[in-house]
């Protein structure tokens, strides 16, 4: 028996005994043995209970951020406790597989920079900008008191609450549950469903944007109308769906370029997106000393390793902030 065998459980050598028989490698089950070990001993190291979703996120964490694997090596180790996890169900140890329920962050996720981030005096700027008639035609100028109060409330939406585009695009009027409560029901699957608490600000400019909306267009609750409606910049009004006989529901492509023509009347630098605004409220929201926990809750994250990226560019603005 390799030394790392007796410092595992029966079921671990059991295992490992089962792979051997399957005619695999010693290299291999060796390989094996050491990152179950590994994982036994994070668990007794750190007295966390050995089969939980929780202790598998701060497992894989540590291995992340404290051993600096790299994609390839911690998504091995995902495999290996994985198949072992099969073999304890097929055992009645577990009743299911506990790791299939922790979500790796993506190879392709790059390490942020300050750059992929708004500043506070960008942020200020976009949201002075959105309200002001600067730089308008006579057109735009008529217009803007009825697209004003819609695009600041989604623009804040994104910067101080983290919704995604999908989800803005896809709120109905029935989500918004009371003046200060709002439904998220992400239709993607990418994360979970959860209520978000508005600000006063964003209530009262909430109920300014519906109030502007003429009524034969308003979003009325029952009818699965749409939160946040499409604008007829010939008209200058909001727009109805003969197709669909409810208000139209402006699209995700009308919402990227609605946020594209705001940032460049505001004067941000191009290539900025919806998605460096989410950045910037995740980042702040760890530089303010919220936990990754609560922030997964609030974006409805399925784990917290999504925000792992997110806790390295913060601390790293920390460390330079008190330099």
């Amino acid at each position: 028996m390799h030394p790392l065998q007796e410092q595992l459980p029966t079921t671990a050598n059991q295992y490992l005994e089962q792979l051997t028989a399957k005619g695999r490698k010693s290299s291999t089950v060796r390989r094996y043995a050491y990152d179950i070990a590994d994982f036994y001993s994070f668990i007794d190291v750190t007295n966390h209970p050995a089969y939980t979703k929780e202790t598998l996120e701060h497992f894989m964490k540590h291995l992340i951020q404290e051993r600096h694997y790299k994609h390839k090596t911690y998504t091995r180790v995902y495999r290996v406790l994985h198949s072992y996890f099969n073999h304890l169900m097929h055992q009645n140890v577990l009743s299911d597989n506990p790791i299939e329920h922790v979500i790796l962050p993506d190879e392709e996720d790059e390490p942020l920079t300050e750059d992929d981030l708004f500043t506070k005096k960008e942020i200020d700027q976009l949201l002075r900008s959105t309200e002001s008639i600067e730089g308008l035609n006579d057109d735009q100028k008529q217009s803007r008191p009825l697209l004003a109060p819609r695009n600041l409330i989604m623009l804040r939406l994104i910067l101080f609450y983290g919704l995604r585009l999908q989800e803005l695009h896809g709120l109905n009027i029935d989500h918004l549950l009371s003046s200060k409560t709002l439904f998220v029901t992400p239709v993607d699957g990418e994360v979970n469903p959860r209520k978000i608490t508005l600000q006063q600000k964003d209530q009262t400019l909430l109920e300014s944007y519906l109030d502007v909306i003429p009524k034969a267009v308003k979003p009325v609750h029952g009818n699965e109308h749409p939160l946040f409606v499409a604008f007829d910049f010939k008209r200058q009004t909001y727009r109805w769906s003969y197709e669909e006989d409810k208000p139209k529901r402006l699209t995700i492509v009308a919402i990227q370029k609605m946020i594209r023509e705001e940032l460049r009347r505001a004067g941000i630098p191009l290539g900025r997106s919806a998605q460096h605004m989410r950045h910037t409220f995740i980042v702040n929201a760890l530089r303010s000393g919220r936990s990754t926990k609560d922030i997964q809750t609030q974006l409805g994250l399925h784990s917290e390793l999504v925000l792992l990226r997110y806790e390295t560019i913060a601390d790293s603005m920390k460390k330079a902030h008190h330099l």
